[in-house]
């Protein structure tokens, strides 16, 4: 029997409700990326697939109106746990695939770029303001020095005390703010 937080999730998505189910997206999101980048460890797949293609191929199973989608009888307890069971399932259907074309890519394939995309752009730009508006008023002011590119000599001699203590100070900051994000899932 699937549990009331699974059935939920499979309601919203079949409602058809579009608002719901983009709230239900964007809060599950960062979850799903996360997931898909640490299972991507193939390096042929990883340049033949983007993480983006996984998700959205992901989404069009959940979405699509059939009965593939529906939780079996004997779903995992926790819906993190059976998305992390369908992310699993999405890449190595994808490996598979891409051992069937192993030594080359087909004829109308490019490779992905090394490049990160727009979408990667922005996501990092998001991650960076997330970070900066939450740090205190000392810590910001490291950041944005070592963002411009000083050194921590320069930032030692422009705000004064030492480098390695100055450092040692915003990476103490910026692993409490990460590890703050990570307990809410941000």
């Amino acid at each position: 029997m699937a549990t009331p937080e699974l059935q939920e999730f499979f309601e919203v998505l079949q409602s058809g409700d579009q608002s719901a189910v983009e709230e239900l997206l964007r809060q599950f999101d960062p979850f799903l990326r996360r997931a898909i980048r640490l299972r991507m460890i193939d390096g042929r797949l990883r340049r033949a697939v983007d993480t983006s293609d996984v998700f959205h191929s992901l989404l069009k199973d959940f979405l699509r109106p059939k009965k593939s989608s529906d939780p079996p009888a004997n779903a995992s307890a926790e819906l993190h746990a059976y998305l992390a069971a369908a992310v699993r399932h999405k890449i190595q259907t994808k490996v598979r695939k891409e051992r069937r074309h192993a030594g080359s890519l087909p004829g109308d394939r490019q490779p992905i770029s090394r490049e990160p995309g727009v979408g990667e752009q922005v996501e990092y730009q998001d991650f960076i303001q997330t970070i900066r508006s939450r740090l205190d008023e000392p810590c910001r002011t490291l950041f944005e020095l070592k963002s411009q590119g000083l050194t921590w000599a320069e930032i030692a001699a422009k705000l004064g005390g030492k480098p390695d203590a100055l450092r040692m100070r915003l990476n103490r900051a910026v692993a409490a703010l990460l590890s703050r994000l990570n307990e809410c899932g941000v």
